[in-house]
């Protein structure tokens, strides 16, 4: 996902990605404290994805765009 701009120094969190861009694991981490969330969700359970999506969505992440190519 990409960063919100007020987001200071960021590069990326993996070398893989571009710029301002984040994974959702860091990412959920982030957004559990921003919104004092105590409970753990573990591997690939979510308790409640529209709540999480939500919340990344209030606090400014936004999905990554990715270009395609049109077939001519």
């Amino acid at each position: 996902m990409q960063t919100p701009m007020a987001l200071e120094n960021v590069d990326s969190c993996e070398n893989w990605l571009p710029r301002r861009v984040m994974s959702v694991w860091r990412i959920a981490g982030i957004v559990h404290g921003l919104e004092g969330w105590q409970e753990h969700e573990c591997g690939y359970t979510i308790s409640n994805v529209d709540k999480v999506w939500e919340a990344c969505m209030k606090h400014g992440f936004q999905p990554l765009r990715v270009p395609t190519q049109s077939k001519s």
